[in-house]
């Protein structure tokens, strides 16, 4: 019997207890906005650290495709969407290049170590056709261990102008805790607001 990792016993406790960890409308929002202003919306979507299944269920009840990868599963029905179990701190994303349309990722980039986080959105980007769209946290107060890369916004921009060929939009918001950058990739249409 394999027992699980204090990592995977930390989130599963986490996807099951804490609530604000579970609540992330903020997010969604934001995801549903941008995808509803594509002028043709991909039809498999890759939700790199999936967590609860939220934005997995929104995505699936949007007519998409789409697989969750995380280390454990949320406690919601996966009911419309695939499941993988995966640790992205231990290699690469187990997926062909371009085999996904999208890459979408949620306040996952700044709970990997800083030398695995320039990888993981390379590999984001080599699984999808036509980019990523997603959310990193710049603040760690209150998360000691848990949010493990913690820079500017300024730190995040340029180093995905260095891994990405394709042309990048970014927006900063403010929240009670600190700033958060949205990014996504520029679609040939124009700005996404």
């Amino acid at each position: 019997m394999n027992l699980p990792s204090k990592q995977e016993a930390l989130y599963r406790t986490m996807h099951n207890a804490f609530v604000p960890y579970r609540d992330i409308s903020q997010g969604i929002r934001g995801l549903r906005h941008w995808l509803l202003q594509l002028k043709e919306p991909p039809s498999s979507i890759l939700d790199v650290g999936c967590g609860n299944g939220k934005v997995c269920k929104l995505l699936s009840d949007m007519g998409y495709c789409v697989v969750g990868l995380d280390i454990v599963a949320g406690p919601y029905d996966r009911k419309g969407y695939k499941f993988v179990k995966h640790d992205i701190q231990l290699g690469f994303l187990p997926f062909k290049d371009d085999e996904f349309d999208y890459c979408v990722s949620f306040d996952v980039l700044e709970h990997l170590p800083q030398k695995w986080v320039g990888q993981a959105i390379y590999d984001m980007l080599r699984v999808s056709t036509d980019g990523i769209i997603g959310k990193v946290a710049c603040f760690g107060r209150g998360l000691t261990g848990l949010h493990l890369t913690v820079k500017p916004p300024k730190w995040w921009t340029e180093l995905f102008s260095r891994i990405s060929d394709k042309e990048m939009e970014y927006k900063v918001a403010c929240s009670p805790a600190g700033k958060t950058l949205l990014f996504n990739t520029k679609t040939e249409e124009g700005d996404l607001k």
